[in-house]
């Protein structure tokens, strides 16, 4: 036999009125997240980078960076990251650019296990949103990055590049990163 409470009432129509409110509410937070565009921002330089937010594991300090000899341009050594030795790229050294360095630098892990790749960064990663009218021509873009970049977004007057970086690593590293 069913449980019933004498003592309380239930408004089935006002319940079900809650639960519709509920779902249009989640409805609309998910259309507004497809309207837009969602990705972590850092800045190396003068550079203003974007990666989707999946893409990145972690971020940390700068450990002990072993030398490659040998190792194409831009891949400044290698790192222990949790037992697994991973390439460290610096794209100010990839690109030519000045040393701005500041006193903090971050190595932003890019990917997981085997298929990771760090990046030294200049900030840390923060959320990013873009509308799509906020897109920007690529080839209004003049840095070399522009060829790895997936789309461009403007912000204010800061053009903010979100680059592919698996074709970025696979091109420097020249090895398949499908797994990235």
């Amino acid at each position: 036999m069913p449980y019933q409470d004498n003592d309380q009432n239930v408004d089935i129509d006002a319940l079900k009125a809650q639960v519709d409110a509920d779902i249009a509410a989640m409805l609309l937070i998910e259309e507004d997240a497809a309207r837009q565009i969602h990705r972590r921002g850092f800045r190396i330089g003068e550079l203003k980078l974007l990666v989707s937010l999946d893409a990145t594991s972690e971020v940390s300090g700068i450990p002990s960076i072993f030398r490659l000899p040998g190792a194409p341009t831009g891949i400044i050594g290698l790192v222990n990251s949790h037992g697994r030795v991973m390439p460290v790229m610096d794209l100010s050294v990839l690109f030519e650019m000045p040393q701005q360095r500041k006193a903090t630098a971050w190595l932003l892990t890019c990917g997981r296990g085997d298929a990771a790749v760090g990046i030294i960064i200049d900030s840390l990663p923060e959320r990013k949103k873009f509308d799509h009218v906020d897109e920007v021509n690529l080839t209004e873009i003049e840095h070399p990055i522009a060829r790895y970049a997936r789309a461009a977004y403007k912000e204010d007057k800061d053009i903010w590049v979100d680059v592919d970086f698996e074709n970025l690593f696979t091109a420097v590293l020249q090895v398949d990163t499908t797994d990235v």
